[in-house]
This record gives structure tokens, C-alpha cells and sequence, in this order.
């Protein structure tokens, strides 16, 4: 019998955690979210509960780790109505002898597990909830007088649940007794919370299913994030770019069959032009016209009614669009048209899998067919780390390539001179078309170069070039045929007559 048959499913609330998780969580089982503080634990414990709300279900929420009015100010900061849950407050010893002396014939003056566990259930009882929530688990671990014990009441109490078909998650911390494993050993799944905080000293929250029994579900660290618009999931990039192969009509893509500059010296270097469904990596030092480059594609496409998403990770839109301007290109009205989304993204706000999924939005429910990234270098400090970039570019390329997209990547070097400058991170290899920029020195200025490096998908003209970006346009010049040394960035004539260099500026 397929899972689906098998088990009936309950939400979480989260509409991408029930994707992870397969069509949300098998019910009448219980479930353990476990995580250190701060995690995010208590926030998905109430979109579950809020879902059954929205079900028309009864839920009931115990909260043993803090105060109910604690609770309701979380949820009222992420903009939870928690109109509909059941609150008890079982957060202090009175609270808990409270509980024991009404709903128990025992009359003790301790608080123990036996007694508390008998009150809980009740609780339940006189409720009937379809859902309940044990928010702070680990505070009844430490009533418990031994293991034994605490192993006890938990079976009965899973028992008790499965029986009445009752879906329960539990929330829990290790860091107050590691070791501890009667609760992951028989909870029907875990869902496992974390933070990490970056190099640049940013908190990232990860969410991650380490086990649901009898049922599969997305495996990997998934991206959480949490503002006051509740908590957001976002599906590893192996999960969240596994976007639908389709053709270019129903995916909205302008097909064309190679994508120019429209600069005839510029697309004749590159042997006509960059063909859709591959990766431009654009490399060089910083004022090199990395951008600029990309942007005659950009603009020239937009021409011919194909979109385009920039994410901007080193600028700000406005200087973006000026400087684009002042160059020539004036892409306002093809924003103005939605031919042109710009994201400006800040590496402390965006994570692998929130990128992923606004590259998946633009790419299949907008129709972008040219995406690009600027700088990789700026995306790279938001990662959790190197090999997680490189990990998610290779997915990235290969499925937006499947899609017929056009990709540009702006990698900066370090150093401005010379042959040995600092890549931080190297995916030359990942791309299609390789164009090496350069900073040289010529006549007592400095000046730019462009050369393309790689082209694995046709002929393309092996000459360096000068680039010149100049109010009102972008001007690339005959090969440097009188020059050698170019990219050591010290470069000298060879059998020159006049000692200058001609540039092309007629019909560009």
C-alpha cells in the first residue's frame, strides 16, 4: 500500500514543510521538534495548532516552558491569530499543583510525573482536542523521579494519543539534559531546528527531518525564516530548483536563437553572440565592465521582448540603473513594460533557499529567460560556506540551462594588476562561455581589456581587445595586436609605429 493510502495527512501550517514532508505529517503519531533556543521551535508548534483552527478542528496548546502571555505575544509578533487555541499554563509549580489537585484524588505536596501525566490527560479528555501541542517537553523530564519513570509516562502518554487518534508534537531541548533519547527513540518522527551564525555575523536558521517512520519526505537542511509575517520554509536548493522541464511557450520564455550584444565587434569576439541555455561567467577586477558587458545583452534582449532578473548583491538598484543610463542604456521602460525585474538582495537577509526559490518564481511564473547574478563574490557571504555555493551553483546552472536560460555570473577578483589575482571562489569550470577582463596600463593610464577565455559552444575569436566606457555608450577596439603583456597588466609595444591604439567607433 502506497504512503498516501496509508496514513492520513494533517498540515503543518507551512505550506513548504508539508512539500518537504510529502503532504504534511501522518496523523494520530507524535512528533518531536527538537532544536536549541531561538530555533524557531514554539513558532512552528503554533502554525500547526493554527491549522487546525483553520480545519474547524479542536487543538490545545500546554505550555510547560513559559507563560501563555508569553506565548500570544510571540505569536501576536509574527502576525499569528491565536483566536481558537486552547491555552493551559502549566509553566510554574503552582500552576502544575493547581492542575494535580483539581483533576487528580491525589493530594500530595509534591509535584511529581505520575500525577502531573494523569492531570494532562484529563485535561485531554474533558477537551477532546484533534491536536495538542507540549510546548517546553523537557520541563516534565525534570519532574520525573528517575529514567524509568519519565520512559513510562511517555509510552502511556503515546499510547493514550494513538488510541484517540490525537496528533501531538512536542517541543523539545537537548542542551537541558543530553543524553536524553526516550523521545526521539519513540516519537513517530523528528523534525530537527538549528542556527548558525555566518563569518559576517548574520543568524541562519536550518530545518531538517531526521526521520518520519513509514513515509518519505525531502531530506537536507532546509532554510527557515522568520519575520513578522510568521515562519517561512525554504526547500533545499537540490529540492527547491527541481523546477518542470518544459518548453519555451509554456514557459512564457522568449526563445531566441542567440542572445547579442548588439555590439558587432563585442558578438563578433564571442563568434555571434551567447546561445540561451548556457552560463556566461563574467571575470575580472573590480571597474573592469563586468556589469556593463552583461548589460548590453540585457538591454539588447529586451529589445526583442525577452525578460530578464538581475540580482544585485554589490549595489544599489538606483546606482545600477544611472550608471546603465549614463552608458547608454536606459532600462526604465522595459521595467516599466515588466520586461526587466531587478532584486536588490543584502547578504545578511538572504539565504540558499529563499535565492533558489526567487530565481524559480521569476524563471517559471514570470518567464524569465536571462538571469543574472551580480557579483557571486556578494552572494558568497551569505552562504553558510564555499562548498555550499558551489554545491548550489551546479544544481542552479544545470536546471536553468535544461530551461533554455541565458545565465550571467560576476565573479570579482582581488588585486587590480597583474596574472596570480585572488579568485575567493573558483566556477570557471561550471561555466559555458568564459570572458576574462583585465585592468592594464598604457600611455600613463589605465585603461580595460576583454578577452574571451572559453566558448564550449562555437568558434569565437581568441584576440584581447580594449574596452571603453564612455558617456553614452560601450566601445570595444581592434584586436591589441601592438601589445604583448596585456594580462600582466604591464603590457608593451611591439613593432609599433605611431605608439597608439585605434578604436572602432563608427558603427557602434
Amino acid at each position: 500500500m502506497s504512503e498516501h493510502k496509508a496514513y492520513k495527512r494533517v498540515s503543518t501550517g507551512l505550506k513548504t514543510l508539508d512539500e518537504i514532508l510529502h503532504g504534511g505529517l501522518p496523523s494520530g503519531e507524535m512528533y518531536v521538534v527538537n532544536g536549541a533556543p531561538g530555533s524557531g521551535k514554539t513558532t512552528l508548534a503554533l502554525h500547526f495548532l493554527k491549522a487546525g483552527v483553520a480545519n474547524g478542528e479542536k487543538v490545545l496548546c500546554l505550555a510547560l516552558a513559559q507563560r501563555v502571555e508569553s506565548l500570544q505575544q510571540s505569536a501576536q509578533s509574527i502576525s499569528l491569530d491565536t483566536s481558537g487555541i486552547i491555552f493551559e499554563d502549566l509553566s510554574t509549580v503552582a500552576a502544575i499543583k493547581a492542575l494535580t489537585a483539581r483533576q487528580t484524588i491525589f493530594d500530595t505536596s509534591e509535584v511529581e510525573l505520575v500525577e502531573t501525566m494523569r492531570a494532562l490527560m484529563d485535561k485531554i479528555e474533558a477537551e477532546q482536542p484533534r491536536r495538542v501541542v507540549f510546548d517546553g517537553v523537557s520541563q516534565l523530564r525534570m519532574l520525573a523521579g528517575n529514567p524509568m519513570t519519565y520512559r513510562q509516562q511517555l509510552f502511556t502518554l503515546r499510547d493514550y494519543m494513538a488510541s484517540r487518534e490525537i496528533t501531538v508534537v512536542l517541543t523539545d531541548s537537548q542542551e537541558v539534559a543530553s543524553g536524553d533519547r526516550e523521545l526521539t527513540n519513540m516519537a513517530h518522527g523528528i523534525i530537527t531546528l538549528s542556527v548558525e551564525t555566518t563569518d559576517h555575523g548574520s543568524d541562519h536558521r536550518y530545518l531538517r527531518i531526521s526521520k518520519i517512520r513509514g513515509s518519505n519526505y525531502a531530506p537536507g537542511l532546509h532554510d527557515i525564516e522568520i519575520s513578522d509575517a510568521g515562519m517561512q520554509i525554504y526547500q533545499s536548493h537540490r529540492q527547491a530548483i527541481s523546477m518542470r522541464l518544459a518548453d519555451a511557450d509554456s514557459m512564457h520564455i522568449t526563445a531566441l536563437d542567440s542572445i547579442a550584444s548588439g555590439l558587432s565587434t563585442l558578438d563578433k569576439l564571442l563568434g555571434g553572440g551567447l546561445m540561451p541555455g548556457t552560463t556566461c561567467l563574467m571575470l575580472g577586477p573590480s571597474g573592469t565592465g563586468k556589469t556593463s558587458i552583461a548589460t548590453l545583452f540585457i538591454y539588447n534582449a529586451a529589445k526583442q521582448g525577452s525578460k530578464t532578473s538581475i540580482f544585485l548583491f554589490d549595489e544599489s538598484i538606483d546606482t545600477f540603473l544611472r550608471r546603465s543610463k549614463g552608458l547608454g542604456m536606459d532600462l526604465l521602460p522595459s521595467i516599466e513594460k515588466n520586461l526587466i525585474h531587478i532584486h536588490e538582495l543584502s547578504f545578511g537577509d538572504i539565504t540558499p533557499g529563499k535565492f533558489s526559490a526567487l530565481i524559480k518564481q521569476d524563471v517559471e511564473d514570470w518567464g524569465a529567460g536571462i538571469v543574472a547574478i551580480d557579483t557571486l563574490t556578494g552572494y558568497l557571504n551569505a552562504m553558510p560556506s564555499k562548498t555550499r555555493l558551489i554545491a548550489q551553483m551546479h544544481e542552479l546552472m544545470r536546471r536553468l540551462n535544461q530551461q533554455g536560460v541565458l545565465t550571467f555570473l560576476m565573479v570579482a577578483q582581488h588585486g587590480v594588476l597583474g596574472l596570480s589575482m585572488d579568485m575567493s571562489i573558483d566556477i570557471s569550470y561550471l561555466a559555458d562561455t568564459v570572458l576574462l577582463l583585465r585592468h592594464f596600463e598604457a600611455g600613463g593610464e589605465l585603461h580595460q581589456a576583454i578577452s574571451v577565455y572559453k566558448n564550449r559552444y562555437g568558434i569565437h575569436e581568441k584576440h584581447i581587445c580594449e574596452v571603453v566606457l564612455k558617456p553614452g555608450g560601450i566601445y570595444i577596439s581592434k584586436p591589441l595586436g601592438r601589445l604583448s603583456g596585456i594580462l600582466s597588466g604591464l603590457p608593451r609595444y611591439v613593432d609599433s609605429t605611431d605608439g597608439t591604439m585605434e578604436l572602432l567607433t563608427t558603427d557602434e
